[in-house]
């Protein structure tokens, strides 16, 4: 072959490997384009929606609607402070207009105690629910932000419950939530040792292990109830808390009720803001039993209206409503907030057999419970 043509072979080939990259350039480019066209995976609802029981449009029922996707509508295994805190943001940026969130104070590990409102802060009638009180009941902490998704979506979309909308359900009231009391307890509970963020309170569950004449790990750490001060905070309350025995007189996984009422900064907060705000109902989460507690020596108004209350959270969610007892189970919140405050209040026990509650029970803790905060409105409401 003459060198001239071997010039005319080389050229050709530059020339068509050149429309090969940019025919190839080309198709990538509008593969692109066609991709970026296609329209975005639908998102699913914020919180499955308990079906008929709040009434509410075809979305509702499907528990369809755009907007970012909430850990607690996945029901994780298991529902952390740090689910929990990013929950909080995410509704925050979902519900701007419909709620608020504070911190009440700093837990021994570094935690915040989260104090979320919804509704006007200075409404007439004010309702406090609250949870994760006991480190080993986190399944109430879960639970009380599934309402908490459900209820402002409903409220959102202006649904109706009870022959009346959500918007006129909150015209004069404010619910309150603490959606966990122990954050410290209940990380410890979760996660063992790993779940502990600071030296201070290392060292203390350490001592409390030691002297509890347990290691801290396994069962031991699973089953805690208290702080990570070794305080039981539903014994650290002003309802007969002297006269109370724990049995154990120093900190402990459980049971101690601490050196004064309200010594902790958890049962603080919660004591600082119930006497703040004066509230008209409150409700405490526990686990477990499917029982609802309500008596502690009150006579008169404040017995009648707390045995409705408590008559009507039990017909919402088929719970047993404990029976009248004289002998009273001292120095826990309810206790405190009907006997020093005169405040209807009720503790619910969620959940069957065990605490921790295993998960695969969520589901039907959620279907039992997913009317409380409309009914305790409602006794608002319709008891002036």
């Amino acid at each position: 072959m003459k060198r001239y043509e071997r010039w005319v072979y080389l050229c050709l080939g530059i020339c068509v490997g050149c429309l090969l990259t940019v025919g190839g350039l080309l198709l990538m480019e509008m593969l692109t384009d066609r991709e970026a066209l296609k329209p975005a995976d639908p998102v699913s609802d914020v919180i499955a929606a308990p079906g008929e029981a709040a009434g509410g449009g075809d979305a509702a029922q499907q528990g369809l609607t755009d907007g970012p996707r909430l850990r607690i509508a996945e029901e994780p295994q298991v529902y952390t402070y740090e689910d929990m805190e990013q929950d909080l943001r995410t509704m925050q940026q979902m519900y701007p207009e419909l709620m608020t969130v504070e911190s009440m104070g700093r837990t021994l590990d570094g935690r915040e105690l989260y104090h979320v409102v919804i509704g006007e802060a200075t409404a007439e009638k004010r309702v406090l629910i609250h949870a994760g009180i006991h480190a080993r009941e986190y399944v109430t902490s879960q639970l009380v932000m599934k309402q908490m998704a459900d209820f402002l979506d409903r409220l959102q979309r202006n649904e109706s419950y009870g022959g009346l909308t959500y918007a006129e359900l909150m015209e004069r009231c404010a619910l309150h939530i603490v959606p966990m009391v122990n954050p410290d307890g209940i990380a410890l509970s979760q996660q063992g040792l790993s779940g502990v963020r600071t030296q201070e309170a290392w060292n203390s569950v350490l001592k409390i292990a030691l002297e509890d004449e347990e290691k801290a790990e396994g069962q031991y750490l699973r089953e805690w109830k208290s702080n990570m001060n070794g305080v039981d905070l539903n014994r650290n309350f002003d309802a007969l808390w002297e006269e109370y025995s724990d049995k154990v007189g120093r900190p402990s996984s459980m049971r101690y009720k601490g050196e004064s009422p309200g010594c902790e900064p958890e049962s603080a907060a919660l004591i600082r803001l119930t006497e703040a705000q004066e509230f008209d109902r409150t409700i405490s989460y526990h686990a477990q039993g499917s029982e609802i507690y309500w008596y502690f020596g009150q006579d008169g108004e404040v017995y009648e209206a707390t045995k409705a209350f408590g008559e009507r959270i039990a017909a919402a969610t088929g719970y047993r409503l404990a029976e009248k007892s004289s002998k009273l189970d001292p120095a826990g919140y309810k206790d405190w907030a009907i006997s020093k405050l005169g405040i209807p209040s009720l503790t619910i026990e969620v959940g069957r057999d065990t605490t921790p509650v295993p998960a695969q029970q969520f589901p039907r803790i959620w279907q039992e419970n997913r009317c409380v905060w409309q009914e305790a409105l409602l006794d608002c409401v319709e008891n002036e």
